[in-house]
């Protein structure tokens, strides 16, 4: 399969997050802008624990009514940020509907909301998804990102969220009682807070829940404890490289737009000096605290360096309309040139392969055009940083702003021979042989051999795992029988969303001789039997299998199949050859059917038509 853009096909990688495996979340690092870069760690206050008062603020819901938290005063809040960028945010809203529909009648709300997320996104989702979720009062913090208040958010500012999910359990006095962070089917965590708060819950999912919370609670003491590691030993906090541009490699004379909008170049703004460059969006331009940071910094060394803000993802008109509210800048601003990508009459959802693959086509063309493809053919997140020396050349770049930009923005202006003044001089200097370990690290990583996934013919290698009561299970087990291969994990919420529609194709099919053999992958043992136990229920036609070499590099998925993402299917023939593959599901999708069929499974040609849709419109986002 070509590579896709499609990030939610295969968005759970084969890398269980560092809180918890039962837990699946999105790290702090990436509110500020999915897909962005990490930034080195750096101290910063704990998130809001169980006994501390819950912080009161104003969201607003669909309907643009004010919606506080204050107003449950004398009801269980379950209080959960979320982002619709956040996949596990958006796979664990079932269970958490389950949840509030159980205990509504004891006073249990949950008030959802969205946080780290634009204001257009939250408008655009609710609506669609508020039927699905009955239980759940969707709203949305209108310090959007991108704002300059964004870094006043309610989840970052008053209750220091790392990551999303993040449920805070407040009792009817308005004290926390439990924090749960990250949430999946089979997660008894908050349940169990509930039981301490008076609610009538059942024994056995209180106990499951107190063992989970015990479990998590130690998870995250391995988590800070990496923390503190990596703070002792920092990672440089810029890189080198640029995407396809080279470290000390010239920065192409890019085009760009003057903030009147005449045609310009970038060597239009040299003037002989280093040139510090920053991308973010026209309409918002960067954070206070970034701005607030770059003024200063501009105006104290304008004389060994030139600092240039450059506005893209919009209007002319909309930088401008910021600048206005900014009048007193110390350093100049242009303009990405571009405008505002216009959105499309429709949904991708309502076009027909034919329209997905023109808009698809129309988005690529336009992002392609941006200053930051232009210097290394990569979109980077905005804000993002680059320091360019007086010969033309990168230095370095880093996206993001946060506690740790200080570090950043004094390694790249020292390497830009800068005098810094003993208040701008970063903790610890990145030295040289630090930066070319670290590169050597990153480079040896990305050069390793990888197994390269299996394809339709190959035959399907032979491996063994274990089932729910230890007894071992292998693939040859099911030998003249199709088998859909189904390499999943219980982190995963893309794998798990897959599930009630592969559990309807294997009913379907069963009597010609179907078995699904979901395999569990990159996952611990007690994550496999606690979520089996819970859902083996709902899916009665799936062989539920675990991989005893958890997430080590002997794993069957990565070592034998090739597998770099999931949910990843196989479907292997009565021979025992792979007859087609399916990777990611999306909602509606009936590939694994068509699938199926390349097996010698009778499949009714409506269903075989619509996959060739199907197939066309994921043809199409490529």
């Amino acid at each position: 399969m070509k590579k896709t853009t499609m990030l939610h096909l295969t968005a759970a990688l084969l890398l269980a997050p560092l809180l918890s495996a039962q837990a699946p979340m999105v790290p702090a690092a990436m509110l500020g802008s999915p897909g962005g870069a990490a930034a080195a760690p750096a101290a910063t206050a704990a998130t809001l624990a169980a006994g501390a008062v819950a912080p009161d603020f104003e969201t607003l819901d669909i309907n643009g009514q004010t919606v506080r938290v204050s107003d449950y005063k004398g009801k269980i809040l379950i209080l959960d940020f979320w982002a619709t960028w956040c996949g596990p945010c958006i796979a664990s809203f079932p269970h958490t509907d389950e949840v509030a529909a159980k205990y509504k009648d004891q006073g249990v709300v949950v008030l959802a909301a969205g946080t780290s997320d634009t204001i257009e996104k939250f408008k655009e989702w609710i609506p669609k998804n508020q039927p699905k979720y009955p239980n759940l009062r969707f709203t949305f913090d209108t310090k959007e990102r991108g704002s300059p208040d964004f870094e006043n958010r309610a989840s970052a500012k008053l209750y220091r969220v790392k990551g999303i999910p993040t449920q805070f359990i407040i009792g009817r006095d308005g004290v926390i009682s439990a924090v749960v962070v990250g949430n999946s089917p089979g997660d008894a965590r908050a349940e169990a807070a509930l039981a301490k708060l008076g609610v009538k819950v059942d024994a056995a999912t209180v106990a499951k829940g107190e063992a989970q919370l015990k479990e998590s609670a130690e998870a995250e003491k391995q988590r800070a404890a990496e923390l503190a590691r990596l703070a002792a030993n920092p990672p440089p906090p810029f890189m080198t490289d640029l995407g396809r541009l080279k470290g000390a490699a010239a920065l192409p004379d890019f085009l760009l737009a003057t903030a009147d909008g005449k045609p310009a170049k970038l060597s239009d703004f040299r003037r002989g000096k280093p040139m510090i460059i920053g991308l973010w969006s026209a309409g918002n331009g960067p954070g206070d605290a970034f701005l607030a940071r770059w003024n200063g910094l501009a105006k104290a060394y304008a004389d060994q360096v030139d600092f240039l803000g450059i506005g893209g993802y919009d209007s002319l008109e909309a930088l401008q309309g910021w600048m206005a509210k900014n009048k007193e800048l110390s350093f100049r601003v242009a303009h990405d040139g571009l405008g505002k990508l216009t959105p499309p009459a429709k949904s991708r959802e309502q076009m027909s392969p034919e329209e997905l693959k023109a808009e698809t086509a129309r988005s690529r063309a336009f992002y392609d055009r941006t200053i930051s493809m232009q210097i290394g053919g990569v979109l980077t997140p905005v804000p993002t940083t680059i320091a360019m020396a007086a010969d033309g050349t990168l230095i370095g770049w880093s996206a993001g702003f946060g506690p740790n930009y200080g570090e950043t923005i004094g390694n790249l202006l020292l390497r830009a021979g800068v005098k810094l003044a003993a208040a701008d001089m970063p903790k610890k200097v990145t030295t040289d042989a630090e930066l070319k370990a670290f590169n050597d690290e990153r480079a040896a990583r990305s050069s390793a051999p990888r197994v390269k996934m299996l394809e339709p013919g190959a035959v399907a290698p032979d491996f063994t795992t274990t089932d729910l009561s230890g007894k071992p299970v292998k693939l040859s087990d099911y030998r003249g029988k199709v088998v859909v291969l189904d390499f999943w994990a219980t982190w995963c919420g893309p794998c798990i969303a897959s599930m009630p529609h592969s559990q309807e194709v294997a009913a379907k099919y069963k009597d010609q001789g179907v078995v699904i053999l979901a395999s569990c992958t990159s996952d611990t043992r007690d994550k496999f039997e606690s979520w089996v136990k819970a859902n083996q229920a709902k899916y009665p036609d799936f062989v539920f299998s675990h991989d005893p070499a958890e997430r080590g590099a002997d794993r069957a998925s990565a070592k034998l199949y090739g597998v770099g993402g999931i949910p990843q299917q196989f479907i292997i023939g009565r021979d025992g050859k792979i007859a087609a593959t399916v990777t990611g599901y999306l909602a509606g999708e009936v590939l694994l059917d068509a699938a199926l069929a390349k097996a010698g499974i009778k499949v009714a040609p409506e269903i075989l038509a619509k996959a060739e849709i199907d197939q066309k419109k994921r043809d199409a986002m490529r």
